[in-house]
Order: structure tokens, then sequence, then C-alpha cells
């Protein structure tokens, strides 16, 4: 009995986990000139963190996103880093507090503006939802993540 309420809260707080992820999942993009194709998740994570601050061509890794609080970035954390919002801050301020470098960031007001900014920034990546690709596609690169793209069978981002 015990066990089996052990995998009853397991199995809801994974549920709460990807809970607050948008419908139709999100998606990786860099400006089109990025010379990434793809990243694992390991990759991604590292980027999203801050622990790796340059591409292969050595432009800076800038962090193009939606604002903390909003549910992309909520997703964005709990899927790729795992991590809640305080934690991530924590992480961040220890990171400095540190000496290492700080991660590169900047906060646009949605989805669009993001692909936009990606589309004009050397060295940018941005998370958007799916759905806000739309008709900017052919203006960003959709980088594909563990070999999948956003739409195919095994694609790990919600």
């Amino acid at each position: 009995m015990r066990n089996l309420r052990f995998i009853i809260l397991a199995f809801v707080a994974c549920v709460g986990l990807h809970a607050q992820c948008v419908p139709g999942g999100l998606t990786i993009v860099v400006p089109k000139n990025n010379p990434t194709d793809g990243l694992s998740m390991a990759q991604l994570r590292k980027l999203v963190l801050g622990d790796v601050h340059t591409w292969p061509d050595k432009s800076n890794v800038t962090l193009i996103s939606t604002d903390q609080e909003s549910t992309i970035f909520k997703c964005l954390l709990s899927t790729v880093v795992r991590m809640s919002l305080p934690e991530y801050k924590k992480y961040l301020l220890s990171a400095e507090f540190r000496g290492d470098e700080a991660l590169r960031s900047k906060t646009v007001d949605t989805g669009v503006t993001a692909l936009k900014t990606v589309a004009t920034f050397t060295g940018a990546i941005a998370v958007v939802d799916t759905g806000s690709v739309g008709a900017l596609a052919g203006t960003v690169k959709v980088l594909s993540i563990n070999g999948k793209k956003p739409g195919e069978p095994g694609y790990p981002l919600p």
C-alpha cells in the first residue's frame, strides 16, 4: 500500500511538471547562419543554464526568452533544466557569485518577437511555442533535439 501511494505521488508530480507546458510543444530556434543544426538535451540544458557561452563559430550565446513567469519559460525549465523558477534563479546567482561568466539573455514580450530577434541577432537561441513559428519559419533555423525535429515521433520537448 505504501509503494502504491509513492507511485501515485510520483505520477502526479510528473504530470504536474508538464501540465504547465504549451499545446503543440516547444521549438528551439537560432539564426539561419548558425552552424549548429541540432543539440542533445544535455547540450540544450548547458546553454539554458549558462554553462556554455559560445557556439562552435565562437559567437556568444544569448538566450532570447519570454518573461520568466510565462508558460513557455516555465515549460522550458521543467522539461530541459528540471528546475523550478526559484531554483533556476538561485543557480544563476550562485554561478555569478563563484565568478563564472553570467548567462547572456534578453527578455521579449512574445514568441513572435523572440523569432524576429533571433533572426537578426548573431549567437541568439530562443525557445518558442511551436505554434508561433508559422510564417517566420523561413527567417530562423529550427534545431533538432536528440536528432528529432518538432512534430517527429520521439521529439523530447512537449
